[in-house]
C-alpha cells in the first residue's frame, strides 16, 4: 500500500507540475483587447483613475492597465511605453500628460494633454485610424511609422518621421481628405492657425529620440530572446508576448517576418529567424557578407535601414558620428529637446557632445520593472 500510495504521490505531483509549467507557458502570451497597457515606466509614473474620488494618483509600473477617461503622467528625467494595437506604441517624454479617451482597438484614441509623445505604429487600419485629440485639433494615423507630437501651451508640434499624419476630422481621414503632414515633414498650429510645414532636420535629436530609439532595440531583443528560448519552428501566437530578461512584451507578427518602422526585423518562430543564431543582438551581424545592405539585418540585401530620427536613411551603428543631442529645451521644426537623460531602463548614458554620440543596446536585464510599486507577477520560461 505504501508503495502505491508513493506512486500515487508522485504521479500527482507530477501532472501538478506539467499543469504549473503549461500555465506559465500560456501566460507567456498577453491577450489584451484593449490599448493603453503600460510595456515600460522608467522613472516616476503616475495614473489618475477616472473614477478616482479624491482624484490621488497612484503609482504606474508595468501591467498597469489603462480605462477611459484615465489619464498617464511622467515626471522630471520618467520615461513611459504604452502598448497600442499589436505592434504599435506610445511613448511619452518626461513632464507628459495623456488621456485614454477609448482604449478599444477597433477605435483607438489618446489625448496629449501636454509635453511631447512618439509614436511608433507597426501596423494600422485604415479603416480604424489611430486618433490623437489635441486642443488644437485632432490627427488620424493612417499609415505605418513614426511620429512625434508635442503640446506646448496653445501650440502643437507634429514632426512626421515615417509615415504620413492626418489633421482634420474621423471622416476626413477615412477617405484621406484631411490636411496631411507628409514624411519628413513637421508642422506647428494652435486653434485659431492653419500649420505651418517645415522641413525636419534629421540630424537633430535629442534625449528623447534616443530613448525610444532604444527601447525599438529592446524589443527586437525580447523578440529573439523569445524565440531562441522557444527553439521551436511552429509559429508563436499573434500578439504580445512576454520576455523575462527584457521584463517587458515584445511583438509577435502574423507572418514570419515583419519590419518595424525602425527597420528591425521580428519573426513569428526560431524556425523563420534567420538571425537568431548570431551574436547576443544577432541583427547586428551578417553572415552572408552583404555589405550594402541598407542595414536592414543579416542576410536581407532589401531590408529597410535602421533609423533613429525616421527620415535619415543610413545605415545604424553603435557609433554615430555627428549627431547633434540637445539637452536644451527647444520647440523648432516640431522637435523638442530635453535634458536629464541617464542611465534609465539598462540604456548607456548619452553625451550631449556635439561630436559624437553613441547609441547602445539596452542591457537585458532580469530584475522588477523601474516604475516603482509591487513588481507584476511574470511568467516562467518554459
Amino acid at each position: 500500500m505504501r508503495v502505491i500510495s508513493r506512486m500515487t504521490a508522485v504521479v500527482t505531483a507530477s501532472v501538478a507540475l506539467v499543469a504549473v509549467l503549461s500555465i506559465s507557458a500560456s501566460a507567456q502570451h498577453l491577450i489584451s483587447s484593449r490599448a493603453g497597457f503600460v510595456n515600460r515606466a522608467d522613472g516616476k509614473v503616475m495614473i489618475l483613475r477616472q473614477d478616482s474620488f479624491d482624484g490621488e494618483k497612484g503609482r504606474a509600473s508595468l501591467g498597469s492597465q489603462m480605462r477611459n477617461g484615465d489619464r498617464l503622467f511622467t515626471e522630471a528625467g520618467s520615461y513611459s511605453e504604452l502598448l497600442l494595437n499589436p505592434g504599435s506604441y506610445l511613448r511619452m517624454n518626461e513632464n507628459a500628460e495623456v488621456r485614454a479617451v477609448n482604449t478599444s482597438l477597433m477605435q483607438i484614441s489618446f489625448e496629449i494633454v501636454s509635453g511631447a509623445v512618439n509614436l511608433e505604429v507597426g501596423e494600422v487600419d485604415k479603416k480604424t485610424p489611430i486618433e490623437i485629440v489635441t486642443r488644437a485639433g485632432n490627427l488620424y494615423v493612417v499609415k505605418e511609422g513614426i511620429y512625434r507630437i508635442e503640446a506646448k501651451g496653445g501650440m502643437i508640434s507634429v514632426a512626421a518621421r515615417q509615415g504620413d499624419i492626418q489633421l482634420g476630422t474621423r471622416d476626413q481621414a477615412l477617405i484621406g481628405k484631411g490636411y496631411k503632414i507628409p514624411r519628413g515633414k513637421s508642422a506647428m498650429f494652435n486653434d485659431s492657425s492653419s500649420p505651418v510645414l517645415a522641413k525636419i532636420d534629421k540630424d537633430k535629436i535629442d534625449n528623447f529620440d534616443v530613448w525610444c530609439f532604444n527601447r525599438a532595440q529592446t524589443l527586437v531583443s525580447a523578440n529573439q530572446m523569445a524565440l531562441r528560448q522557444s527553439r521551436n519552428s511552429n509559429s508563436l501566437a499573434y500578439g504580445w508576448f512576454f520576455d523575462p530578461f527584457n521584463s517587458c512584451y515584445t511583438f509577435m507578427p502574423r507572418r514570419g517576418l515583419f519590419y518595424s518602422p525602425y527597420g528591425f526585423g521580428f519573426f513569428n518562430s526560431f524556425g523563420n529567424c534567420f538571425t537568431c543564431g548570431y551574436g547576443p543582438y544577432g541583427y547586428y551581424y551578417n553572415p552572408y557578407n552583404y555589405p550594402n545592405n541598407g542595414g536592414g539585418g543579416a542576410g536581407t540585401p532589401n531590408a529597410p535601414a535602421r533609423v533613429v530620427a525616421g527620415i535619415d536613411r543610413a545605415p545604424i551603428q553603435r557609433s554615430m558620428e555627428s549627431r547633434r543631442v540637445d539637452s536644451a529645451s527647444t520647440f523648432d521644426s516640431g522637435v523638442a529637446s530635453r535634458g536629464g537623460f541617464g542611465d534609465i531602463g539598462g540604456s548607456r548614458t548619452v553625451s550631449s557632445s556635439a561630436s559624437t554620440s553613441v547609441i547602445s543596446m539596452p542591457v537585458p536585464s532580469r530584475g522588477g520593472d523601474s516604475g516603482g510599486g509591487a513588481a507584476p507577477s511574470r511568467p516562467s520560461r518554459p
